[in-house]
């Protein structure tokens, strides 16, 4: 019973000291004092992280505020038209005669292609997959017009017969085609 006691006793004291250094480490005035001046920067940084976590949501919104009023002032292309320096462009997925084609165009108040910069040369002879209806005309008078009234001065269009009045874009380059011919077409509208 004696060995009973002294472990008992000995389980009391641990319990004692623990408590005692918990409840010293407590009242140690200087200790304090140094916690709290060290939790004083780390409040500070909080602060300031806070804020800055507040200006950059706040900057953020008025950015999106902004872009979304200045995208309602200012022309944009049609849902599923390119846009491109400019202009809007539309690759109809059927495929119609050149005339049923500049109809479809108007329709839409844009007009077949009419490639009238080299910027634009350059994009559209990257087409290499379709061949594609553009606005340009043989004029038994004037040759190859562009169906805004500009001369045509690229290239040559290829050609097989003399029957073949209207064009197509193939591969990158200008064909000459039976107007009557079915293809795709591109149409396009100016953003301005």
């Amino acid at each position: 019973m004696e060995g009973s006691r002294s472990e008992t006793s000995a389980a009391d004291v641990s319990e004692e000291v623990t408590y005692m250094s918990v409840k010293f480490s407590q009242a140690s005035p200087p200790r304090a004092k140094a916690s709290q001046k060290k939790r004083a920067p780390r409040l500070w940084s909080a602060v300031v992280l806070g804020l800055a976590i507040g200006f950059g949501i706040l900057s953020i919104s008025l950015a999106i505020a902004l872009i979304w009023k200045m995208s309602d002032s200012y022309p944009h292309c049609p849902e599923e038209w390119l846009a491109y320096r400019g202009s809007c462009y539309s690759f109809s997925k059927e495929e119609k005669d050149w005339n049923s084609s500049q109809v479809s165009c108007w329709s839409q108040g844009a007009h077949l292609l009419v490639i009238s910069d080299t910027w634009e040369m350059d994009l559209f002879k990257r087409i290499q997959a379709h061949c594609f209806w553009i606005g340009l005309k043989n004029s038994t008078t004037s040759g190859w017009i562009w169906v805004d009234g500009s001369v045509f001065n690229y290239t040559k269009v290829l050609f097989n017969s003399h029957v073949q009045n209207c064009a197509v874009l193939r591969r990158g380059q200008f064909h000459a085609s039976s107007c009557e011919f079915r293809t795709p077409w591109i149409c396009e509208k100016s953003l301005r």
